[in-house]
């Protein structure tokens, strides 16, 4: 384990012919649940995985972590299989592992397998959603323990960056609490409580069957049907979008004890089905995708300031972020941080040569390519964008980023970067007086 009666609808978005490279086949069961199969005849592999719309968003403070525990648990056995053990064996007689993981907006559970056993596969992941045993309760509670103490200091502060940055973008919206969950609260879960959690979110009209490799359609497909047609069809969830009301930007300093500092830059974006979606990918990868990008040759190469960097959108369905990480010296935090939000400022208004657009773009089509390689990308890409509903948008985004202009970049960045709900969030062992300057920094940024 790695931690991470039915009717279906006709409605593929390609001919159902298997000898295509890119073919593509949707349908959905009659409880709701979606089954994507890209059948790739010239892979080795095949990988199979089950999607559900259910993480920590869908939490409360007090239901917390109660997704990730559930993900946890069902590896700890099934109807057909006693224990963690003998599940992990079954898996891995036909070539694969098992896998699960959880996410602040959905929850996955995986398998690769030799094709001649991606029966098996289905089979194995439709027992794991729906016919747990819960055995062995208290020895993964201990490995989830650990888990969440990873994320703490020695004081019981909280020193993850990640959810840091969420709770201080997100405030009380259900996308500020961490995937891990607190200590109380796992403390508290009993099997009454994930049961119930599983009934509810573990439902057809929430999940995603997608399958890549060599296989055979109809007979995946028959036993999609017959390993979840049991699947209760449930109700969608309300998702509520988050609300920003802060006026200035907001900063979170968390003292570490670390060689290096992480900082975290968060701006807010639209999500993917947004018209501006396109340049800001594109403004992304001009930015920071590569060695030879703009900011990587400034903070790296010429300035020294950063040892990692790394700028990109982070997407829900209702909203998304632009960020920026790095990790840098305790003494150069603010001079990373003023050259950041420098780069921020002149995106609206800076020139985007035509070689350096046309090697972003090469390097998402390229990249879009290089998926038809493997299953596992393949069958994650289809399922999750089939799992949030923008099967469409997606299937447009390399068309729209081919025709993305400098004009378009830079509106989008003029949209995006703004002093208006920005949030600074930073933890390590500043030197003395940096935390000030990094203030200032902030300060004087569209001031």
């Amino acid at each position: 384990m790695r931690h991470k009666t039915s009717q279906r609808s006709a409605s593929s978005a390609a001919p159902r012919d298997a000898s295509s490279s890119d073919v593509v086949l949707r349908s959905r069961l009659a409880n709701g649940l979606t089954v994507i199969l890209c059948p790739r005849a010239h892979l080795s592999q095949t990988y199979t995985s089950l999607f559900f719309g259910v993480g920590s968003r869908h939490e409360t403070p007090r239901t917390n972590g109660i997704s990730h525990m559930l993900e946890h648990m069902l590896f700890r056995g099934t109807a057909s299989y006693a224990d963690a053990t003998a599940l992990n064996a079954a898996a891995e007689g036909f070539g694969g592992f098992l896998e699960g993981a959880t996410y602040r907006d959905h929850m996955i559970f995986a398998t690769v397998s030799h094709p001649s056993a991606v029966g098996d596969s289905v089979r194995i992941l439709g027992e794991l959603a729906q016919t747990p045993r819960y055995r062995a309760m208290e020895v993964e509670r201990g490995i989830l323990r650990e888990e969440i103490l990873e994320t703490l200091d020695a004081d019981g502060r909280v020193v993850d960056l990640d959810n840091i940055s969420h709770a201080a973008v997100f405030g009380k919206h259900g996308l500020s609490l961490p995937i891990e969950g607190t200590l109380a609260n796992l403390e508290r879960f009993g099997r009454q409580d994930l049961e119930l959690h599983r009934e509810r979110h573990l439902v057809g009209r929430k999940a995603v069957v997608a399958v890549a490799g060599p296989f055979d359609v109809e007979r995946v497909q028959r036993e999609v049907e017959r390993s979840f047609e049991t699947l209760p069809p449930g109700d969608l969830t309300n998702e509520a979008p988050p609300v920003v009301d802060a006026a200035e930007p907001a900063l979170r300093y968390v003292r570490d004890t670390a060689s290096q500092v992480d900082i975290r830059l968060s701006f807010r974006a639209p999500p993917v089905h947004d018209p501006e979606y396109p340049a800001l990918i594109m403004l992304a990868r001009v930015l920071a995708d590569g060695l030879a990008s703009r900011m990587h040759a400034e903070l790296v190469d010429r300035k020294g300031l950063a040892y990692v960097l790394h700028a990109g959108l982070t997407t829900y369905t209702d909203c998304g972020l632009f960020e920026f990480d790095v990790a840098v010296a305790p003494d150069r935090a603010a001079e990373t941080v003023a050259t950041i939000l420098a780069f921020t400022e002149s995106a609206g208004r800076l020139r985007y040569h035509p070689e350096e657009l046309d090697r972003a773009r090469r390097r998402y089509r390229y990249g879009m390519e290089f998926m038809r390689d493997s299953a596992v990308e393949l069958a994650s890409w289809h399922g999750r964008a089939a799992l949030f509903g923008i099967e469409d948008a997606m299937q447009r985004l390399g068309g729209q980023i081919e025709s993305v202009t400098g004009d378009q970049i830079r509106a989008a960045a003029r949209r995006v970067f703004q002093r208006h709900g920005m949030v600074l969030t930073a933890v390590g062992e500043l030197a003395r007086g940096e935390w000030s300057r990094v203030r200032e920094a902030v300060d004087r940024f569209r001031s």
